[in-house]
């Protein structure tokens, strides 16, 4: 009896110093770690390296298409995809429906080449623009309404669209939308997004300043467009440009810190 006990007691000893060897520890983390990849969906997610693609289906609309869009989180809409456009706008109507009417009367105002002409916009900050899950914050907007909607709601422009990597395939009506390519990425984002929008708010930023100041004739040609010079825009106008630069700049530092991007990427570039 006692001889069987301690075979028994040398067995279990003999499984426990299995289970404790490296090779078993090994083995366990393997498993937990291809556990945790699969339940991910079979994405690996580290820190500097998010990148996701998302397909979406598009409509065509005249010599373009249109995507269905959600704004703010509640607003679903058809916007015509823009490439050439420097902003993501959006018709008076919609703006109403998201509640920002109010505040356009104190948006600072910006002309636009539209149509062969000049066309005034408000520029407004949109909290959240989204199509098929890829998923865009603090987005540079404007509101009008412009006969290039071609019976969509606005313009989905380059302030959405290069926040991604993407392709629009008109035969197959869809439109492919992915993390940018280049390594590390922070938010999906790689370093020369970061680098060209913080010079590029920063330039804004300080053009629209000298504006106000009444000091346009000391900036570079190469950066003043003769539309912002012809429409001689009024220093209420400049100021309030140059705060809605400015915001959007501060709103790009914070975003940088808080996603861990080197800091000269945004917070020191160009300084």
């Amino acid at each position: 009896m006692e001889g069987e006990r301690g075979k028994r007691n040398r067995k279990v000893a003999r499984q426990a110093e299995k289970l404790t060897s490296p090779w078993a520890l090994t083995m366990a983390l393997t498993t937990l770690v291809a556990i945790l990849f699969m339940s991910l969906g079979g994405r690996a997610i580290a820190q500097g390296d998010d990148s996701s693609s998302w397909v979406a289906k598009i409509k065509p609309r005249g010599w373009s298409f249109s995507a269905t869009t959600t704004i703010n989180e509640e607003l679903r809409m058809e916007l015509v995809i823009d490439s050439g456009s420097s902003f993501t706008i959006i018709s008076t109507r919609a703006a109403k429906e998201l509640g920002i009417e109010d505040r356009l009367a104190q948006a600072p105002r910006y002309p636009l080449n539209a149509g062969g002409g000049v066309v005034w916009v408000r520029l407004v900050v949109l909290d959240s623009v989204s199509v098929a899950g890829a998923v865009a914050h603090g987005v540079e907007g404007a509101v009008a309404d412009l006969p290039s909607f071609k019976g969509a709601h606005g313009l989905l422009g380059k302030s959405y669209l290069d926040r991604f990597s993407f392709r629009v395939n008109g035969p197959a009506r869809k439109m492919t939308l992915s993390s940018h390519k280049s390594r590390p990425l922070y938010g999906g984002r790689g370093e020369g997004w970061w680098k060209s929008q913080a010079k590029r708010l920063r330039l804004q930023e300080r053009l629209f300043r000298s504006m106000e100041l009444g000091a346009e004739k000391s900036v570079h040609s190469g950066d003043t467009p003769d539309r912002l010079l012809s429409e001689k825009l009024s220093r209420t106008d400049a100021a309030r440009l140059a705060r809605y630069f400015k915001d959007l700049l501060t709103s790009l530092e914070k975003e940088a810190r808080s996603l861990g991007a080197p800091e000269e990427w945004a917070i020191q570039s160009d300084r």
